[in-house]
């Protein structure tokens, strides 16, 4: 070998050398960054987590890790709501307000999450377990977006006209519905018609779900006017509101955006129903 070629040799391997200490360099540098919670020995130092994630300055997540993250993170309901027997309202010390979807899934849904995706709200939807297993695809697809899922019975008949075991059996059958295409935790019921005695809450209470009914209807289940629907959501929202509106109608699609809008343009913000209903009810 000549010497040439043995100097050659030493130059590529110190360039070598000291790309591979620049590389571990890098890569230290980073973990660093990105585990601030660690010791340089691998041991997590205690450190107190955020108590709030400021979910606009998150770059480095894409818009559906971030809608699975709120929806990972939603709060813990607070003590007044789980002592309630049922719900009507948030708290009206602050202008927020939940919307909320009954009787889904429909082929429209995809569509009600485009415009829930596009103004980057949140919204609970109160689930029916005939019509998850009707439309699994458009059920999921709520799930996998990140959003808050309720049950709303299993086939939409009145609980209050039933006995004690079929009552029983339908919250069974809605659960096992949901908890098909989600592995996220249940927390809310709402009878259908919002017919409910006791039999209905206790029963609603040994699952752990909270009942869940609304204060604001524009009734669009039987309205086919976009424009009166909305008009009659901006218009009668207060601090705390609870919106009832209902999945599979064009009316209602065709309003959401201005329902948005509108409530926006007065101030209010719009979250999750456990957002909502994270804090006491005086």
């Amino acid at each position: 070998m000549s010497m040439q070629t043995v100097l050659k040799n030493k130059k590529n391997n110190k360039f070598s050398y000291i790309r591979c200490i620049f590389i571990v360099f890098i890569v230290m540098f980073f973990s660093f960054c990105a585990f601030p919670g660690k010791s340089s020995i691998g041991q997590t130092a205690v450190a107190q987590q955020p108590l709030w994630i400021n979910w606009d300055n998150m770059d480095f997540f894409d818009e559906r890790e971030i809608r699975q993250m709120r929806q990972k993170t939603l709060p813990s309901l607070s003590e007044s709501v789980l002592a309630s027997k049922f719900i009507r309202q948030g708290p009206n010390y602050k202008k927020r307000v939940a919307i909320t979807f009954d009787d889904g899934p429909y082929l429209l849904t995809e569509k009600y999450i485009s415009v829930l995706q596009e103004y980057n709200i949140q919204a609970t939807f109160f689930l029916i377990g005939v019509q998850i297993e009707k439309y699994p695809d458009e059920a999921k697809k709520i799930v996998e977006s990140g959003y808050e899922v309720g049950i709303h019975s299993y086939s939409h008949r009145q609980l209050t006209t039933m006995d004690i075991s079929s009552i029983e059996d339908d919250f069974q059958k809605s659960l096992s519905a949901v908890k098909s295409i989600a592995n996220s935790e249940i927390r809310f019921f709402r009878p259908p018609y919002g017919s409910f005695n006791d039999t209905v809450i206790e029963i609603a209470k040994r699952h752990g779900l909270t009942t869940a009914l609304w204060c604001v209807d524009p009734r669009d289940w039987q309205v086919d006017d976009w424009n009166l629907i909305a008009r009659h959501v901006i218009e009668k929202a207060e601090n705390g509101a609870i919106i009832l509106l209902h999945e599979g109608r064009e009316a209602t699609l065709k309003a959401l955006p201005s329902i948005i809008e509108g409530l926006w343009a007065r101030g209010f913000d719009i979250v999750s129903l456990s957002e909502l209903l994270s804090d006491e009810i005086i």
